[in-house]
C-alpha cells in the first residue's frame, strides 16, 4: 500500500499539505526577492509583461496625434522610475495627476546636421502614483509605422527576461501580431528620422549601425539610450534591433520580408485555327 503524503504540522489549524507547504515557500520566496528588488518591482514587470501578452484585453491605443497607450490595469509606480534611473526633464502636477516629461538628444552631430531635429521623446503619466499613460509625439512616426511600432510593444509580452542582467530577448513573429506584421524600417526611413548613424559597419549579419542619445538637460539625469539596427545587406531593411535604455537592455529579432514572387510571363498567343 502506498503510504500516505507526509504533513506538517501547523500551530491552530489542521494538518498542511505539501501543495500548502509549497505555496507558503514560494510566498517566503516572492516576499524576500521584493525586499531585494525594493518594492517588488520585478514582481509587477512580470505583470506587465503578462500584460503586453494579451495587449488588446490591457491596453488602450490611440494614433490620432503621435501614439498614446492607456493602461487598463496599470501596475508601475512612480518611485519604480528610481530602479531604472529616470529622472524627467520636467514634472507637471495637477490634483493626482502627474505629467514626467522625457528628452534625449544624438551624443554626437554629423556634418551639416542638427541633433535637435532628431530629438527622442516621452511623456508618462501617472495617476495616483500609477503610470496610466504613455505619450509619443507624431513626429517620431512620420517614416515608420505606428503599427510597426505597436508590434514591437507586444514583442515584449512574449520576452525572455533574465532578471540578473536586466535584459529581454523576444521575435517577432505572426503568432501574437496575427496580419500581415509591418515592414520593418530600412536605410532610408531611419536616416530621415534619425539622421546618420554614430557607427556604420558591415558584419556577417549585415550592415550594422548604432545611434547614441543623451539627456536633453542637466535637470534631466536619465542616462544615455544606445540603439542598434541590423539590416537586411540585400533589402536594407532592418532585421535586428538590439539596445540598452537607461539600465535596460534588450534585443528584437524582426521577420525577414517575403521575396516577391517570380513574375509570371502572359501566355503565348495562338494565331487563331484557319
Amino acid at each position: 500500500m502506498t503510504p500516505p503524503p507526509p504533513t506538517v504540522a501547523h500551530p491552530g489549524a489542521g494538518p498542511v499539505r505539501p501543495r500548502r507547504a509549497g505555496r507558503l515557500l514560494a510566498g517566503l520566496a516572492a516576499a524576500g526577492l521584493c525586499l531585494a528588488l525594493g518594492g517588488c518591482i520585478y514582481l509587477r514587470l512580470l505583470e506587465l509583461r503578462d500584460q503586453l501578452a494579451d495587449f488588446d484585453r490591457n491596453f488602450d491605443v490611440d494614433l490620432r496625434h503621435g501614439v498614446t497607450i492607456a493602461f487598463r490595469k496599470p501596475v508601475l509606480l512612480d518611485e519604480d522610475m528610481m530602479f531604472f534611473k529616470l529622472v524627467p526633464e520636467s514634472r507637471q502636477r495637477l490634483g493626482h495627476v502627474e505629467r514626467w516629461h522625457f528628452r534625449w538628444i544624438k551624443a554626437y552631430q554629423a556634418p551639416g546636421e542638427d541633433p535637435r531635429n532628431y530629438e527622442v521623446s516621452v511623456d508618462f503619466l501617472f495617476v495616483d502614483h500609477k503610470l496610466a499613460r504613455v505619450l509619443l509625439p507624431e513626429r517620431l512616426f512620420v517614416f515608420v509605422p505606428k503599427h510597426f511600432f505597436l508590434t514591437i510593444v507586444k514583442a515584449f509580452g512574449h520576452a525572455q527576461i533574465d532578471r540578473n542582467r536586466r535584459t529581454a530577448s523576444a521575435d517577432v513573429h505572426e503568432d501574437f501580431a496575427p496580419g500581415v506584421i509591418p515592414p520593418p524600417p530600412g536605410d532610408t526611413e531611419l536616416l530621415a528620422m534619425l539622421g546618420a548613424p554614430a557607427e556604420q559597419k558591415e558584419t556577417a549579419a549585415g550592415t550594422v549601425w548604432d545611434y547614441h542619445y543623451q539627456a536633453a538637460s542637466a535637470g534631466q539625469r536619465s542616462g544615455r539610450i544606445d540603439v542598434r539596427f541590423t539590416l537586411n545587406p540585400a533589402s536594407r531593411k532592418a532585421r535586428r534591433i538590439q539596445g540598452r535604455i537607461i539600465e535596460f537592455t534588450f534585443d528584437i529579432n524582426l521577420p525577414e520580408p517575403a521575396a516577391p514572387a517570380p513574375a509570371v510571363p502572359p501566355p503565348a498567343a495562338h494565331a487563331p485555327a484557319r
